[in-house]
């Protein structure tokens, strides 16, 4: 089914056009990404860098009952992606997220990137199994940056929005069977 994302930190509709297509097949678990209005800014290339310092998109998946430990799975416009399994040890007393980020050496995770004028579709897809973080039902948040040509944060949008200017906020994450057809 296909969704869109709108402004992480108030809710309010995205400011370009971002959606988000979920579906799973024979334990295949998709998330495939249209984003418009980019400048295409990945500062690094390779796997594992923190792709999010520049335009992105990502998933943060799992299924630890206590919502503590998940994977960030980031894509970016040149089809480079990182994986980890974060643990999220709640928040500073500025209230920002402090995680722990322990990568993934062994990619599970496909992807593909077609590029056009002024936007791209990003897919991921990895088996289902493969992203269980603890013995509950699986949970997960989708999300964009957009930096409009580097400036950090310039844009969030979240398909459940945090109402903060982070995305690692475990009490928005929803419910995966409610997304699947």
């Amino acid at each position: 089914m296909l969704y869109e994302l709108n402004n992480c930190r108030d809710g309010a509709p995205a400011t370009y056009n971002t959606t988000v297509d979920i579906s799973e097949n024979d334990g295949i678990l998709t998330f495939k990404f249209f984003a418009e209005h980019t400048e295409f800014y990945c500062p690094h290339h390779n796997y594992n860098d923190i792709h999010s310092e520049g335009d992105a998109c990502e998933v943060l998946i799992g299924s630890d009952p206590e919502r503590r430990f998940y994977y960030e799975i980031e894509i970016s416009p040149e089809n480079k992606l990182m994986c980890a399994l974060m643990e999220n040890k709640g928040d500073d007393e500025n209230g920002v997220p402090i995680l722990e980020i322990n990568f993934v050496e062994e990619c599970f995770v496909e992807s593909n990137v077609t590029r056009n004028e002024n936007s791209y579709e990003a897919t991921v897809r990895f088996p289902k199994d493969k992203i269980l973080s603890g013995d509950g039902e699986i949970y997960f948040n989708a999300y964009r940056l957009e930096t409009d040509g580097g400036e950090m944060d310039k844009h969030l949008f979240a398909l459940n929005p945090t109402m903060k200017p982070k995305f690692h906020r475990p009490s928005h994450f929803l419910w995966l069977k409610a997304f699947l057809d």
